[in-house]
């Protein structure tokens, strides 16, 4: 769903920051002498204006869906030599945002392993259905096996070791990882769209003597990163992106990044994964319980553990798979080809 911005007043100290692609977040402003529903559309936590609510058959349905998490899709811009209004050069004239929403629920997407299972997708709760049922993904499955970070104690030591308020320990390390994950969204987006259109994009460049594939991203940091990837994974077998597997039965489903298959009449392949991440080997927070507490302490580990539940759908469908591989960008790829863990199911 895309919405317009409105009651915006320019503020330069932030606004320079906004560009598209830029992550805003919807809330409830409750503090609002005007209505008891505004929608605030924040950055950081500055309120750049609000949803529009008069007349906007839309307002009710987004304020029940609140908090969200939205994507500047349009920016303008007072340019040199235009005039509007009180506007100065370089400040927003006009922003739509964009946002997933449960009316736009895809109808149906087809499971790879179990052909005959259509499952449906939320894009606001992120949670896939099967006939009514809430399927258990994959990051929901390995939460059991991860000792839980301790938050709210660990950012009031911080903040007490500084002299700041655990609510800034907590906003700095909320906002990193948007960060970091907006990044490998971004980065796994880009792959998986070469991946969709690459021979389409070569016969354009071929026709038009373009200088790139034109299904690698414009931007040639982002092209950088993805013909890197390219030039270290190969193009030899047979891939797949963007991979919906489950076992109905079982209540599970799960979305591989890369499933690379090595014998489709065997029913071979290895799963996989993109990761933007540093220090990929590193113990870090994440500790490991019951069956897995023998586990490194590190993000491999974590990874190793949700692409072996992927895994392990496809073995339930008489697939056989070869190893899982976490593919990490830091400043250049590496791969990390591991074995499939055996899970309790």
């Amino acid at each position: 769903m895309i919405e317009k911005l409105v009651g915006h007043s320019n503020r330069p100290l932030v606004d320079w920051a906004i560009q598209k692609g830029t992550k805003l977040r919807l809330e409830h402003d409750t503090e609002n002498e005007y209505s008891s529903k505004a929608i605030a559309v924040k950055y950081g936590e500055t309120v750049l204006g609000y949803v529009g609510e008069k007349g906007n058959e839309n307002h009710d349905p987004i304020f029940n869906a609140l908090p969200i998490i939205a994507t500047v899709h349009t920016i303008s811009r007072l340019k040199e030599g235009e005039k509007l209004g009180k506007f100065k050069v370089d400040e927003i004239t006009h922003l739509e945002f964009e946002f997933p929403m449960a009316s736009d629920m895809e109808e149906g997407i087809k499971s790879f392993n179990e052909p005959d299972v259509i499952v449906e997708f939320d894009p606001v709760k992120h949670k896939y259905t099967y006939k009514g049922t809430e399927l258990m993904g994959g990051t929901t499955y390995i939460k059991k096996w991860i000792k839980e970070f301790d938050t709210e104690t660990i950012a009031g030591r911080v903040a007490d070791s500084l002299g700041a308020k655990k609510s800034e320990v907590k906003a700095m390390w909320s906002g990193g990882g948007d960060v970091a994950a907006h990044l490998g969204t971004v980065v796994d987006e880009a792959i998986t769209h070469y991946e969709k259109f690459k021979g389409l994009g070569n016969t354009m460049q071929e026709k038009k003597d373009l200088p790139f594939n034109k299904a690698l991203p414009s931007h040639p940091y982002l092209r950088k990163v993805v013909e890197e990837f390219i030039a270290v994974a190969g193009e030899m077998c047979e891939v797949e992106t963007q991979v919906i597997v489950t076992n109905v039965e079982k209540g599970l489903c799960g979305t591989i990044d890369r499933l690379l298959i090595i014998d489709q009449n065997k029913k071979i392949c290895r799963v996989q994964d993109y990761k933007v991440h540093i220090d990929s080997e590193k113990e870090d927070k994440d500790k490991f319980l019951g069956q897995f507490a023998d586990l490194p302490n590190n993000k491999l580990s974590k990874y190793q553990l949700q692409m072996s539940f992927y895994a392990r759908l496809l073995e339930l469908a008489g697939w056989t798979v070869a190893g899982v591989d976490a593919w990490v960008y830091e400043d250049k790829w590496k791969r990390y080809p591991m074995e499939v863990l055996k899970l309790d199911f």
